[in-house]
């Protein structure tokens, strides 16, 4: 009766597999030196930055030029919410950021569609 039970259980546990292999993403990082050239209001609060120096954490990672220019809204360094105004830095100022991005598939209307989920959380100042 044991074989019995344990041959169910094996047979359960093969039919959960899924047919495809599951490929887990992984998140490219950018380390980015930026300097702020522009405080944008409308549509909604974002900073403007030039890139000043790239250094991507892997060969992999698709990082913006050095000279190329940003607009983004900082993030606390854990990604749970937008860093509140107040903490935001200068025009003039230079920060670090760590620009995590992941790509995948996203579902919109219906249709699925290849996106990018972009962070960009303030490094220490």
């Amino acid at each position: 009766m044991k074989n019995h039970t344990m041959g169910y259980a094996l047979a359960a546990l093969a039919l959960s597999i899924p047919a495809e292999p599951a490929q887990a993403a992984t998140w490219q990082i950018c380390r980015l030196e930026l300097r702020i050239v522009e405080v944008l209001k409308q549509p909604y609060p974002q900073l403007q930055a030039q890139v000043l120096k790239v250094s991507p954490a892997s060969t992999s990672a698709e990082c913006p030029e050095a000279g190329t220019t940003l607009t983004f809204t900082p993030e606390t360094t854990d990604y749970q919410a937008t860093l509140p105004r107040r903490q935001w830095p200068k025009k003039g100022q230079s920060v670090r950021i760590d620009y995590r991005y992941l790509d995948g598939i996203c579902k919109g209307d219906g249709n699925s569609y290849a996106c990018r989920i972009k962070h960009y959380p303030l490094a220490g100042r």
